[in-house]
């Protein structure tokens, strides 16, 4: 297999006469490593992709995290085309699978009383921000460095700041990330590093007569999976409950990836507000927003509006509930969890045998391997920007892509574990990364000097 991508470039040379840059997201541009531009997919199945060129890959992007179960999974792609052959795809009224998804969420997700349903990320984490604000009529937010809660033009501050932009001790005023944010909303934001206990504690103790909330992830899934420290998240729920602070938690990524209750049954600790999407449907375009019944009421009286022609289709929710059965099954994240942490380790061990520094964040499911030693491991994006900027990880990217292993092109990254992943795609996987070392490590030794 030469793992040629003509037919892909002469498509994208298409694209880009209709479509702004050639594809429909951001996320499959040059920009954000897709050189020397995207593949084009002729079909998914299991674990595996093909591209137009007749490339065959092993997946662990995994549409960026909603395949959990894997490309087509028979028993979400049933339930759905009976849905839709037997009842519609859409009807903009209430139908009962929105109350069996709704059900099964609240009995899994441990802080979850009641639900309202959308179509993603960003829109649910819009939502959150809004209720919190109406619940507590304060209008200020806490976010952090390197976590993504989505586009919107309230959330999108210092998602990837420079250097400039302060040394994690003084304050500085928060920049956006885009153009066309209004600069006035800058007033409405407070950015932080990720992990720092101490600073936290001080500005919510500082802030809290006018901070309606903090949003945070509590696995760092758009950094590479970096883990909150030993008693950081136990800290941020204990200051926000004293100070009338309500605390989000943005499962949009680790919602029914790292545990079936999220990162929240998987480190015992309980938010006010939780977003979730991407693998609570197994593919399809669902997201959920969850919370105490106390704050949800809001919605419920119409407080706080939660309109949306799209949401909790049919369609979407059938996908829900034949998604959610999947992931309850006894013994599912057991073997998800084997399957990634066996690749996670595999990979450590063939970077520290051709003699770089290597380790992983992250859990099972969820997991990225960095190029550097274990007590270097990133705590937020500070710590971790020097070690992005000196990675040999586009070179590891660009060797599996051509051996036939496709993977985030991107260090901040991950692998992404579904439970289509065999033991012997694990095996075949390491053995084609163990023949990309070499490659690897000259890489590494020039960036690195």
């Amino acid at each position: 297999m030469t793992y040629e991508t003509t037919r892909s470039q002469e498509l994208f040379a298409q694209a880009q006469r209709w479509l702004a840059g050639g594809v429909g997201s951001d996320s499959r541009s040059a920009h954000n490593g897709w050189v020397p531009g995207p593949i084009y997919v002729e079909r998914g199945l299991g674990s595996r992709l093909w591209d137009v060129d007749g490339n065959e890959y092993i997946d662990y992007l995994m549409a960026r995290g909603p395949l959990i179960l894997g490309h087509r999974p028979a028993p979400v792609i049933e339930a759905v085309t009976r849905t839709l052959l037997d009842q519609g795809s859409l009807f903009a009224l209430t139908h009962e699978l929105e109350i069996e998804a709704a059900r099964q969420v609240c009995e899994f997700v441990p802080s979850v009383e009641r639900v309202r349903f959308d179509n993603s990320g960003t829109a649910v984490v819009q939502r959150a921000i809004r209720l919190a604000r109406a619940y507590t009529g304060k209008t200020k937010i806490v976010r952090f460095e390197g976590h993504y809660h989505g586009w919107s033009d309230q959330m999108y501050w210092c998602y990837q700041p420079e250097p400039v932009m302060g040394d994690g001790h003084n304050l500085s005023r928060p920049s956006s990330n885009a153009h066309g944010v209004p600069e006035l909303l800058a007033e409405t934001v407070i950015v932080l590093p990720w992990n720092d206990p101490d600073r936290l504690v001080q500005v919510i103790e500082t802030h809290k007569h006018d901070l309606a909330c903090v949003i945070t992830e509590p696995i760092l899934g758009n950094l590479g999976g970096i883990m909150p420290r030993p008693g950081y998240l136990e800290t941020m729920r204990e200051v926000t409950a004293a100070n009338d602070v309500l605390l989000i938690f943005d499962e949009v990524l680790t919602g029914f990836r790292v545990a079936l209750g999220g990162a929240q049954q998987l480190l015992n600790i309980k938010p006010d507000l939780t977003t979730l999407a991407k693998a609570v449907a197994g593919g399809f375009p669902a997201a959920v927003l969850g919370g105490r019944a106390e704050i949800m009421e809001l919605v419920a009286q119409a407080r706080v509006i939660y309109g949306g022609t799209y949401n909790s289709s049919s369609l979407v929710t059938s996908a829900m509930v034949a998604t959610m059965k999947q992931l309850s099954q006894p013994g599912f994240y057991e073997q998800l969890s084997l399957a990634g942490e066996t690749l996670a380790q595999g990979l450590v061990e063939l970077v520290r045998r051709v003699g770089l520094p290597a380790t992983y964040s992250g859990v099972g499911p969820l997991f990225q391997l960095w190029f550097c030693e274990p007590d270097r491991l990133p705590r937020d994006y500070r710590e971790a920007r020097p070690i992005l900027q000196r990675s040999p990880f586009h070179t590891f990217w660009q060797e599996m892509m051509a051996r036939g292993v496709i993977l985030h092109p991107q260090q901040s990254g991950l692998f992404l574990i579904s439970a289509a992943h065999s033991l012997a795609d694990i095996e075949r996987t390491l053995d084609l990364a163990e023949a990309v070392m070499p490659a690897v490590k000259r890489a590494f030794e020039k960036m690195n000097g």
